[in-house]
């Protein structure tokens, strides 16, 4: 092995210390704040706190999400923003299971209208956004990466 391979592994393994946490914070907590600060920016106060927390699925943050991956792999490349919906799923299934509901009002609690901030009820905004968040940016930095294959394959059929 060449002296230029060992340091190229070397500061691989090294430069990616930061990577996993970073793209986790901003896959869950950026997302969730660049969210609330649009929404406040361009909406009334009563209507931006609905818009993010009483609509189903929270589709702002999710689109926000899914947006922000698959723009910043342009500009900051790591094959571990694909996996940064690990930890979030994870969380979500240990909260899903020590829930005692029976099956049908635990799917309510955490997915449907079980749940609600006006309730005061906040498991959805702690457990099930994150993972929803999480999940979109990852399928769209895969959904990125397909596509560069397919324009590199073009690029080199032609």
């Amino acid at each position: 092995m060449t002296n230029s391979a060992v340091v190229t592994r070397d500061t691989r393994t090294r430069g990616v210390w930061w990577a996993f946490p970073f793209h986790q914070l901003l896959s869950t907590v950026g997302v969730l704040a660049l969210a609330g600060l649009l929404t406040f920016v361009f909406s009334p106060s009563a209507r931006a706190r609905w818009i993010l927390t009483e609509v189903p699925y929270f589709p702002v943050q999710i689109a926000l999400a899914f947006f922000i991956g698959l723009v910043l792999p342009r500009f900051l490349r790591h094959w571990l923003m694909n996996w940064v919906w690990v930890l979030p799923f994870l969380i979500l299934c240990i909260s899903f299971s020590l829930t005692r509901l029976p099956i049908v009002g635990r799917l309510e609690l955490f997915f449907g209208w079980g749940c609600r901030p006006e309730l005061r009820c906040f498991v959805q905004l702690a457990v099930t956004l994150p993972f929803y968040t999480t999940a979109s940016y990852s399928a769209a930095t895969l959904l990125n990466s397909a596509i560069q294959r397919q324009r590199r394959r073009h690029e080199i059929a032609t």
